[in-house]
């Protein structure tokens, strides 16, 4: 691809951990926390970082090769920005700074061996560029380390690094030295109190995803999607109980979870487990963006770092396969018209649905309400629940085929309740009605007063699909529908 077809800058995140040396190449869109490349190779340069104090040579190895692979990978993928970190192995051995020079000799490359704070605080930046509204603590758990920060705010504050990494972990003999261990450890953060409101525990590296994955299958979720996945403390509890007591053998049998991870599942557990009581957290959420996404954002401007990313990447699929080009503050207008005091959290989500509004419109007429309602479910974006996907794709369902029961709408029902329900089926079925006056929706109006919902429109869009919707609208809510020309 030459320089001059593309349109955004390109960086390239290199990541030596403790368990594996990883590239990801992120574009300069606001909503580029979904990767354009990204690679990985197990290295596992602290496995026997406890026992020798030094990395692991067949490790160094490996990973020499992989940095090198990923030097060219960037360069065939022209990237602008190239930076490479290590973190808790290299930080640690006794060999580890000496590594990082060879490297860097060997490549031309410089590579920065990131303090236990650095570390922490970039996590936390991944976790808020992601959920702006997180609330609790960061935990970052690594093959080499542990992390914790508390958030809130949009702002990082008191962190702690621990060499409590699963690595690490892994020869520490049986699991009540291990619970023994990390509690002893974890004693050393004196900040690390219940808060008041409780907050959440954002839990990000691939053993708590392992997790994750585990109890989505284990849970029938229906929802195949680990970013925001959120699981009540209580339930959280039960489950890690139940893997930190779980022989060799039964962890081998957990096919939802690649073997390299399942031996490292009840040490992650027991971490878990010990983190929400000290923490006092309501409930556990899974985040796909850490420690490579708050570096990428490091360099970003303020401004940038602080717009919604998901309606940045709402506005960007929306356009891409509009017929009509509708702005969403007058959508917006249009649904805030129907009087439904929508919660904020409800407010956003159909403030991204007027950006998707016309996300089916090249699809073939016979399955575009299917279409709308799975892209918009199934979103590859962040800074949303799983309750808010299933609004959002409700919305859509009912924007494109005027209701909301069909089966296959099943999944995002099941996620939130009967009255979140008809408030999607309501702003769905408003957003119908503004498509259908799509070339007019300027000079219309759409009042509700005294039971009635009143349009006014140009006496060419008093139509008889116009007062069908208007009509179908209108009982949603209870109202009487009255179309009037302007």
């Amino acid at each position: 691809m030459s320089q001059q077809t593309r349109t955004s800058r390109r960086v390239g995140i290199v990541d030596i951990g403790s368990n594996s040396v990883r590239l990801v190449v992120y574009g300069n869109r606001l909503d580029s926390f979904r990767p354009l490349f990204n690679d990985k190779a197990t290295c596992q340069l602290g496995a026997d970082l406890n026992r020798t104090g030094r990395l692991n040579p067949a490790g160094c190895a490996l990973a020499e090769q992989a940095f090198l692979r990923f030097i060219n990978i960037a360069a065939l993928l022209q990237v602008d920005r190239f930076e490479a970190y290590a973190t808790a192995a290299m930080r640690d051995a006794s060999d580890g700074a000496e590594f990082a020079r060879h490297l860097e000799q060997g490549s031309g490359r410089t590579i920065e061996i990131l303090s236990g704070a650095d570390e922490a605080m970039a996590g936390a930046r991944g976790v808020l560029g992601a959920i702006p509204d997180a609330a609790g603590v960061v935990a970052d758990l690594g093959g080499g380390s542990l992390e914790l920060v508390r958030v809130g705010g949009g702002r990082a504050a008191d962190n702690d690094s621990f060499p409590l990494g699963v690595l690490r972990l892994a020869g520490n003999g049986s699991r009540k030295e291990t619970a023994r261990h990390v509690a002893a450890s974890l004693d050393g953060a004196g900040w690390l109190q219940p808060a008041d409101p409780p907050g959440s525990l954002y839990c990000i590296g691939g053993s708590w995803r392992a997790w994750a994955r585990l109890h989505l299958t284990h849970s029938r979720h229906p929802l195949d999607i680990i970013h925001q996945y959120a699981v009540p403390a209580q339930e959280a509890r039960a489950f890690c109980g139940m893997l930190t007591r779980m022989s060799s053998s039964s962890l081998a049998e957990l096919t939802p979870v690649s073997p390299r991870r399942r031996p490292h599942l009840p040490a992650a557990a027991e971490i878990m487990l010990q983190l929400i009581e000290r923490t006092g957290a309501e409930r556990v959420v899974f985040s796909s963006a850490g420690l490579r996404e708050g570096l990428m954002l490091h360099r970003r401007r303020k401004k940038q770092r602080k717009r919604d990313p998901l309606l940045a990447v709402c506005t960007r699929i929306g356009r891409s396969g509009a017929r009509q080009r509708m702005t969403p503050d007058t959508l917006m207008t249009w649904v805030s018209a129907l009087g439904l005091d929508l919660p904020p959290a409800e407010e956003r989500i159909a403030e991204a649905a007027c950006r998707l509004v016309d996300i089916a419109g090249m699809e073939h007429p016979s399955y575009r309400a299917e279409h709308a309602f799975m892209r918009a479910f199934r979103l590859p974006a962040v800074a949303i629940e799983h309750p808010e996907r299933a609004f959002l794709g409700l919305v859509m369902a009912a924007r494109y085929d005027g209701r909301i029961d069909r089966d296959w709408t099943g999944p995002a029902r099941s996620l939130i309740a009967e009255d979140a329900r008809d408030r999607a089926l309501s702003v769905g079925l408003a957003l119908r009605l503004a498509m259908t006056l799509a070339p007019g929706i300027e000079g219309a109006q759409l009042r509700r007063k005294s039971g009635t919902l009143a349009l006014s429109v140009h006496r060419d869009f008093m139509s008889p699909e116009v007062e069908r919707r208007l009509t179908a609208l209108a009982a949603t809510l209870d109202l009487s529908p009255e179309l009037r020309k302007l």
